[in-house]
C-alpha cells in the first residue's frame, strides 16, 4: 500500500468515527446515564464542543492533504507519459566467402572470413531515442546511436561514441521539423530506396565492399553521414516531403549543401537528391579554395504491385575528389572533402577519376515469411580525359524472419566489367544473422 492509499484509509476511518460517537451518546441517554442538575431539573450532559470541533478540522485537514496528494500523482502521470525514452539496436554478423581477380591486392587467392554487416550494410549498432510532448504540437527529439563491430566488439566510425547519428531536434506537426548534428546524407537515404534490402547485403550499390589495389571504391558513392549539419524537414503533404541541409564545416573541412525531394504514397516511393561541396582548401582534383566539389545528384524509388516490386535508382558524380577529411573523419591538414571517397585511382586510368555515372535496377519477391531479392549495378568512371573504366556486380539474396526482430539471410555477388580482375571481391557469398532490440 502506497502513501496515498494509507492516507485515504485513515480518513475513510475517521470519518466514520462521527456517527459512531452519536449513536453511542444516544444509548447512554436511553440507559439513563447520569445526568447533572439544576435546582431539581435533570439537565442533559454536554458534549465537549471542542473534541467534536477538533475531530472535524483533523477528518477536513487528512481530506485536503488525500487531495493533495492526488493531484500530484495525476501530475507525475501526466509528465511521465508525455516524455519517452526508447533503447534500440540490432546484431548483425555475417560469414563471407571470397574468391578475388587475378590482379587483385589478395592475387586470385580465396578468403574466408566472418564480418559484422557493416562490410555490406547495414550494420550493428545500439541507440537511444527520447521524445518529449511540449504541447501544442510541439515535441523535442533526442536521436543518439553508436556504432560497433560484433564479430570482433570494437568500435565503429572511427571509435565515435555515438558515431552514426547525434542530434537534437524540435518537431512541429505544421512547420516540420529542425536537427541540428551529426546526420545520415541525403544520397544515402535515396540509396535505401533502390535495392531490394534496403541498404543491406552485397546487394546494396553503396556498400564499401569493392577492394581494388589503390583503396575501396563503391559502386555508387556512399557517405552515409555528416558533421555539424542542421537540416529542416518539412510536414508531408499529399506525400511529398522536402528536405534542405547544410554544414558549414569547422577547421579544413569543406562546406556542404543538399536538398531532397521525397514522394511516398499508396505503392509508390521516390526520391531526388542534389548535393555539393565548397573546397576549403586546393586538394588532389581542386584547383583552389572555394571551388565547388563533389555535385552528386541522385534518384532512386520502387513500386510494390503486391505480389512483387521493382527498384531502380540512378547516380552521376562530377569534380569528385577523394581524401579522408571530409564528413566521417577529423579535419587533416591535407585538406577536406565534403565527402567520404576513399580512392579515385583505378587500374588502367590516367590521372583520377573526376566523373561517375551509376545506375541499377532490381527486384523483390515476399514468399511466406522470406524475400528473395535481385539486382544489376554498374558503374563508369571517367577522368578528366574522358577516359573510362567500368564496373558491374549482379547479386541475388533472400532473407528470412524467424520473428519480427530476428532475421537470417544469404547472398551473393558477381563481379564484371573493366575492373573485375583488380577486385577482391569479384565473388562474394555471404550468410549471415540479424539480430534487431
Amino acid at each position: 500500500m502506497n502513501d496515498f492509499d494509507s492516507l485515504a484509509e485513515e480518513v475513510r476511518l475517521k470519518v466514520q468515527q462521527c456517527p459512531r460517537a452519536a449513536q453511542a451518546a444516544a444509548r447512554k441517554r436511553a440507559h439513563g446515564a447520569p445526568a447533572h442538575t439544576t435546582s431539581g431539573v435533570a439537565v442533559e450532559p454536554r458534549r465537549p464542543a471542542a473534541s467534536s470541533l477538533s475531530l472535524m478540522m483533523e477528518t477536513t485537514s487528512m481530506m485536503t492533504k488525500g487531495a493533495a496528494v492526488a493531484a500530484m500523482g495525476m501530475v507525475a502521470g501526466v509528465a511521465l507519459a508525455q516524455s519517452s525514452v526508447t533503447l534500440y539496436g540490432q546484431v548483425d554478423v555475417n560469414y563471407q566467402h571470397l574468391r578475388s581477380g587475378d590482379s587483385s591486392p589478395l592475387a586470385g587467392q580465396s578468403l574466408n572470413r566472418l564480418a559484422d554487416g557493416g562490410v555490406t550494410g547495414p550494420g550493428s549498432r545500439w541507440g537511444l531515442r527520447v521524445s518529449e510532448d511540449l504541447g501544442n504540437g510541439l515535441k523535442a527529439n533526442v536521436v543518439l546511436e553508436s556504432g560497433f563491430n560484433a564479430d570482433v566488439g570494437t568500435s565503429a566510425q572511427g571509435g565515435r561514441l555515438f558515431g552514426r547519428q547525434a542530434f537534437v531536434s524540435l518537431v512541429s506537426a505544421s512547420a516540420g521539423e529542425i536537427r541540428l548534428g551529426r546526420q545520415y546524407i541525403f544520397h544515402e537515404e535515396v540509396q535505401a530506396l533502390n535495392n531490394p534490402f534496403a541498404n543491406s547485403t552485397i546487394l546494396n550499390p553503396g556498400a564499401p565492399s569493392v577492394t581494388l589495389p589503390a583503396g575501396v571504391v563503391q559502386m555508387f558513392i556512399d557517405a552515409p553521414r555528416i558533421d555539424n549539419a542542421v537540416q529542416y524537414l518539412s510536414p508531408s503533404v499529399a506525400g511529398l516531403r522536402l528536405q534542405a541541409m547544410v554544414a558549414a564545416g569547422e577547421g579544413l573541412v569543406d562546406r556542404y549543401h543538399g536538398l531532397k525531394g521525397l514522394y511516398a504514397k499508396g505503392p509508390l516511393n521516390v526520391a531526388l537528391s542534389y548535393e555539393q561541396s565548397k573546397a576549403r582548401v586546393a586538394t588532389a582534383g581542386v584547383a583552389a579554395a572555394g571551388d565547388t566539389v563533389n555535385r552528386i545528384l541522385e534518384l532512386g524509388g520502387n513500386y510494390n504491385f503486391g505480389a512483387f516490386k521493382l527498384f531502380a535508382g540512378y547516380q552521376r558524380g562530377k569534380d569528385l575528389t577523394p581524401g579522408s577529411s571530409g564528413i566521417i573523419t577529423a579535419p587533416s591538414p591535407a585538406g577536406g572533402v565534403g565527402t567520404q571517397i576513399a580512392t579515385l585511382t583505378l587500374p588502367g586510368l590516367a590521372g583520377p577519376a573526376t566523373r561517375l555515372k551509376a545506375y541499377t535496377v532490381g527486384a523483390s519477391v515476399p514468399i511466406g515469411a522470406a524475400t528473395v531479392g535481385v539486382n544489376y549495378t554498374r558503374s563508369q568512371f571517367e577522368n578528366a580525359a574522358g577516359a573510362d573504366r567500368t564496373l558491374g556486380r549482379v547479386g541475388l539474396g533472400v532473407t528470412y524472419s524467424l520473428s519480427k526482430l530476428t532475421t537470417v539471410y544469404s547472398a551473393i555477388g558477381v563481379h564484371n566489367g573493366d575492373l573485375k580482375e583488380f577486385v577482391n571481391e569479384k565473388t562474394l557469398f555471404q550468410v549471415g544473422v540479424r539480430k534487431a532490440f
